[in-house]
């Protein structure tokens, strides 16, 4: 299986959204790691509108790294579910900036040691990175990434901003010929299209979501998901969301090609990492 990473180079182009709705379209059983280091977690307060509790989250793999207690078990308790088939489930990310000193890169690369166990369970992996080169971001974690998608706006200072950072990206796992990353477009034309921004990041264009803001912030938080879920599939950003899964999925079959590595099957217990 694989760990799909999503991040960005500035601002806020919508880093979270995108794995959030990455997650709720996978069509394999998947985990989301919110890792991005800035804090106040998205999916908590937002997604699931504070209906969870509040003490689960990556600040307690931390705390277990910290005392070396970190295991697929402890993993396992910090999980909740983003849809109530339980195929879909997340860690959610700090709730506040200050927790972030306890991110030390040996608590990353322990917890990336971790999700790649995950992944030997039938369990695709899709973290949300935040801003690459944040103090305590999930760098160490990015590095061991299969993909990393870069989430990215079309406007020109969008593009040259990633151009400009595009050799400071995480290299990625495993063999250095295979190339690791690749652009998301969020609203792909507006105002230039995805071979434009190929050509001014050097960067390859995986994807694109659609532009959609009234869905994003209906997925943030408006109103309660699980119980509207049903009523965004047929938004613009959910429908996109659809086909950037099915491209990134294409995208990691290339790579696995490439490598030859086969897609292991196994599932644990059937309904992911619970």
């Amino acid at each position: 299986m694989t760990v799909l990473a999503f991040t960005s180079v500035r601002g806020a182009p919508g880093v979270t959204t995108t794995a959030l709705v990455a997650a709720l379209t996978w069509p394999r059983p998947v985990l989301l790691i919110e890792a991005d280091a800035a804090g106040s977690s998205s999916i908590k307060a937002g997604h699931l509108r504070g209906e969870v509790g509040h003490e689960l989250g990556l600040i307690n793999l931390a705390l277990a790294h910290r005392n070396g207690a970190l295991s697929l078990s402890t993993l396992r308790g910090q999980t909740i579910a983003l849809t109530d088939d339980g195929a879909r489930l997340a860690v959610p990310g700090l709730a506040t900036k200050a927790q972030a000193a306890s991110l030390t890169d040996d608590f990353w690369a322990t917890l990336a040691t971790l999700l790649r166990g995950v992944t030997r369970h039938g369990v695709d992996v899709i973290v949300d990175g935040g801003r690459f080169g944040m103090r305590h971001g999930p760098d160490p974690l990015l590095r061991t990434a299969d993909l990393i998608a870069v989430v990215c706006r079309t406007a020109l200072d969008d593009l040259v901003a990633v151009r400009a950072n595009a050799g400071q990206l995480p290299d990625g796992a495993g063999d250095a010929a295979v190339d690791r990353h690749g652009l998301l477009l969020v609203g792909a034309g507006r105002p230039h299209r995805a071979g434009e921004a190929a050509e001014a990041t050097t960067l390859p264009v995986w994807t694109s979501v659609d532009w959609d803001p009234v869905a994003a912030e209906r997925i943030n938080g408006r109103e309660r998901l699980r119980t509207s879920l049903s009523r965004l599939t047929s938004s613009r950003l959910m429908r996109s969301a659809r086909g950037a899964v099915a491209d990134l999925l294409a995208a990691d079959d290339r790579r696995r090609q490439v490598l030859d590595v086969p897609l292991d099957t196994t599932v644990l217990s059937g309904k992911g990492v619970r």
